[in-house]
């Protein structure tokens, strides 16, 4: 059975669903038999990287909210986090844009190592405080996941896998995805935001049975 999910790597949501769907799928048995595939998706389009701010400094700017309020919102966040067993490091975070991060995403998918690269960029985000806008940290974390530097550098210094990464949003927005994470099961079952590890487990297990039956 296949799981689509449209996420960013900068979407702590993102990052907590897809634990929570991990573990649901440790707890079925027939959890092996499911096969993860990823699309791009942009949480903000318009994000860019100021040497000068923080991310909680960015994050209220942007949302146009107090800077102790984006601490609050962040601080939930990490917690959530934390019961889902990550790291989340809001402090050393760099809010920056992922469009280049999600066109070497679309070569490491053509791979086969698409769900690598998302785990290793999600990882470098929200626990290593790597800024996924700079040219020279996905190269670094692409190298590290099996890609071919040289490879990853011409598709940076061009437009390269431009349309993949355009043809995953507007696949979205064909089927009404309004935000992210956005999981479609069996390619029947939409689950929309970061659901607790009980939903997925009964959402994944009627899908399995219905496809089953079929």
């Amino acid at each position: 059975m296949n799981v689509t999910i449209w996420s960013d790597f900068v979407c702590p949501f993102c990052y907590i669903g897809e634990a929570h769907l991990a573990q649901a799928l440790a707890e079925l048995d027939f959890g092996e038999q499911v096969e993860i595939d990823y699309k791009s998706f942009l949480l903000n389009p318009e994000a860019k990287y100021d040497d000068n701010k923080s991310y909680l400094q960015s994050l209220a700017d942007d949302k146009g909210m107090p800077l102790e309020q984006a601490k609050e919102m962040t601080q939930r966040v990490v917690d959530m986090g934390q019961a889902a067993g990550l790291a989340i490091d809001f402090e050393q975070a760099k809010y920056a844009p992922t469009q280049d991060a999600h066109r070497v995403f679309q070569y490491a998918k053509e791979n086969g190592k698409g769900n690598e690269y998302f785990e290793r960029f999600y990882q470098a985000y929200f626990t290593q405080g790597e800024n996924l806008g700079e040219a020279e940290v996905i190269v670094k974390l692409s190298k590290e996941v099996g890609l071919d530097e040289e490879v990853v550098r011409s598709i940076l210094a061009s437009e390269d896998y431009q349309d993949a990464f355009y043809a995953d949003i507007q696949q979205a927005q064909m089927i009404g995805v309004q935000g992210v994470p956005f999981f479609v099961l069996a390619n029947k079952y939409a689950v929309s935001g970061a659901q607790p590890t009980e939903l997925f487990k009964e959402a994944l297990t009627q899908a399995w049975q219905e496809q089953a039956d079929a």
